[in-house]
């Protein structure tokens, strides 16, 4: 029981006790409700994957492209880097944005010299040099990280990766989620109207 608990803590904004609760309803649900908890954890490790271009989890699909990457009405010019899944579909509700997305899969964390190496971030600059070379066009990369500590750590990481890349192809540039966003807020978290406002708003850095 003690191992299960510390395995349910694991998950993001669950604690121990959290946990327990979790553990102990599943102990006094019937066993069918156990069952069709394993097989489906079971079933979606084996049928969901990360789409190859961006990293965003999908169903597996011959393509190995999500439904935002294989979509041709979507804007092309623009992608939105964001940390996680949660924020991806936060900024799909308002409707304010048709671009592209990569997705980081977490943060950089300043005190954590593994923390790159964590991220998507050679994924990440190869895919946007490929785009940047392959017709010239304009590409706009809008850094949509959260406005914390580590959002903003990830940001400038991302400024500085992305520099060099901005001098050799005048058409990249790059900007930042602008008013609407306050300091201290996740994108997770915020509402429809913050997060439209945000992309309008949205600052291109020099």
């Amino acid at each position: 029981i003690q191992h299960f608990i510390e395995l349910l803590s694991k998950l993001p904004s669950v604690g121990p006790r959290q946990a327990s609760r979790m553990v102990f309803f599943i102990l006094r649900e019937p066993n069918g409700y156990t069952k069709e908890l394993v097989e489906g954890l079971t079933a979606m490790r084996k049928e969901v994957g990360a789409c190859r271009e961006c990293f965003h989890f999908m169903e597996n699909d011959a393509s190995g492209l999500c439904e935002f990457c294989k979509n041709s009405k979507r804007d092309s010019a623009l992608i939105s880097v964001v940390e996680k899944e949660a924020d991806l579909s936060n900024i799909e509700k308002t409707g304010a944005y048709h671009g592209l997305y990569h997705v980081l899969g977490g943060t950089f964390a300043p005190l954590d010299p593994n923390s790159p190496k964590k991220l998507r971030l050679d994924d990440f600059y190869d895919r946007i040099e490929r785009r940047a070379k392959s017709d010239g066009g304009a590409l706009e990369i809008i850094i949509a990280t959260s406005q914390t500590t580590e959002g903003e750590a990830t940001a400038r990481y991302l400024e500085r990766i992305l520099e060099p890349l901005t001098k050799r192809h005048p058409t990249l540039s790059v900007s930042r989620l602008g008013r609407g966003m306050s300091m201290g807020s996740e994108v997770e978290y915020a509402d429809e109207v913050t997060l439209h406002e945000a992309f309008n708003h949205r600052t291109k850095l020099e």
